[in-house]
């Protein structure tokens, strides 16, 4: 894979006896009579059938770390597998952990700690270089994103002022009076403008692909980071989580062209919720908005974020303002169908929602700004509306 790979080495002295505990080991470790006595230990006694199973699944779950481990920077996996095996050797057939030592261990002399301790310290070590393996490819992606980002504004850019100086180029020859040459010039103007029209296609082909590829890639990686985004009360993403995904749908935005719409929410009348029936039951009426947005937004694509209080957003990948007030009036609808958040409540609880589809090379503070604005304008008019930005609310019929 990207950050490590798998190690299929064994010991020599394993052979191809190293996936698990074998059915003779099994067969010595539970039946065998005691060794001699050595000094300083107990003597192997037989084992009961009992004990020989859990020692045979110990044994297994031991071949198996030791068969797949996971190269770390300070050690190998051909390393970790040996020692994982010598382990094995020692909890499951008793031999000493000195191989030198001929001696066999009886079961209440083996080092089960030293077992718990190894396992635990291996997986320990190598969670960390997994986890800091995946940050750091996240954000070496997300920096490739950023570069191509600007490298389409500066194709864009480049564009316009080419497009600029070919109009002034095709006036000027407008004015000439010379035919032959007129046209000839004329003609080069008409094939080079054909040209860069091909260029710009065949690069937005090939920004739209790349822009997919990224897109699926970054929703596998970002699993890895939800417990630092999310809400400790909804399970929602947070702001921090809201920010980096509106920037990336931005940046994301410039590569396929792609419609990226983003909902602006929050929940009518909460505060005279928690004047009223406590605090409780405002968080109760919180909980209520997150369970229907998560009915409401089922593709894994789709960003569910609460920004604070009871404000919350949803930013919808590949999804214009029109289907986005769709899914807006589907949520209400859903909201209206949760329990009240308190038994005595004698009035329902609705969210008011503003609608802004990502236009050009907005920034992502205009765009969040004009989702706002629409909130609000919903809000004045009328409560539990949906409003597009820079348009009057949409009626409810």
């Amino acid at each position: 894979m990207f950050f490590h790979k798998r190690s299929e080495s064994f010991s020599a002295s394993e052979g191809s006896h190293a996936t698990g505990v074998t059915d003779a080991a099994v067969r010595t470790a539970t039946t065998a009579p005691a060794a001699a006595p050595v000094a300083g230990r107990e003597p192997s006694a037989p084992v009961d059938d009992g004990l020989g199973l859990v020692l045979d699944a110990l044994g297994g779950i031991l071949a198996a770390l030791s068969r797949y481990p996971i190269d770390l920077p300070d050690r190998s996996g051909e390393e970790l597998s040996r020692e994982l095996t010598r382990w094995r050797r020692h909890a499951t057939m008793g031999c000493a952990l000195d191989e030198r030592d001929d001696a066999s261990v009886g079961v209440s002399a083996r080092d089960w700690n030293g077992v718990v301790r190894t396992v635990t310290e291996q997986r320990r070590d190598e969670h960390r270089y997994v986890e800091a393996s995946i940050n750091e490819l996240r954000d070496a992606l997300w920096a490739c994103v950023e570069t191509v980002h600007k490298a389409v504004l500066v194709d864009h850019a480049t564009d316009a002022t080419t497009e600029k100086q070919m109009e002034r180029a095709k006036t000027a020859l407008q004015r000439m009076q010379t035919g032959s040459i007129k046209q000839e010039v004329l003609g080069a103007v008409s094939a080079i403008e054909g040209a860069l029209r091909t260029r710009r296609e065949q690069q937005q082909e090939q920004y739209a692909s790349l822009g997919h590829k990224l897109e699926r890639v970054g929703q596998q990686l970002e699993e890895a980071r939800r417990e630092s985004t999310t809400d400790a009360l909804t399970g929602l993403g947070n702001r921090k989580h809201f920010n980096v995904v509106a920037s990336r749908a931005r940046q994301m935005h410039s590569l396929g062209r792609q419609p990226v719409a983003l909902l602006m929410l929050d929940i009518d009348r909460l505060k005279l919720v928690n004047d009223m029936y406590g605090h409780q039951a405002g968080d109760a009426a919180i909980v209520n908005l997150s369970k229907a947005l998560a009915a409401t937004f089922l593709r894994q694509s789709d960003v569910l974020c609460r920004l604070g209080g009871d404000e919350f957003a949803v930013i919808l990948f590949n999804t214009d303002w029109k289907v986005a007030v769709t899914l807006a009036r589907r949520l209400q609808e859903q909201l209206s169908l949760m329990p009240a958040p308190h038994p005595n409540m004698e009035f329902a609880i609705g969210a008011s929602v503003g609608v802004a589809q990502l236009e050009g090379h907005e920034e992502v503070a205009d765009w969040v700004a004009r989702a706002d604005k629409a909130l609000y304008k919903a809000k004045q008019h009328a409560r539990e509306r949906v409003c597009v930005a820079d348009g009057l609310p949409l009626p409810t019929g």
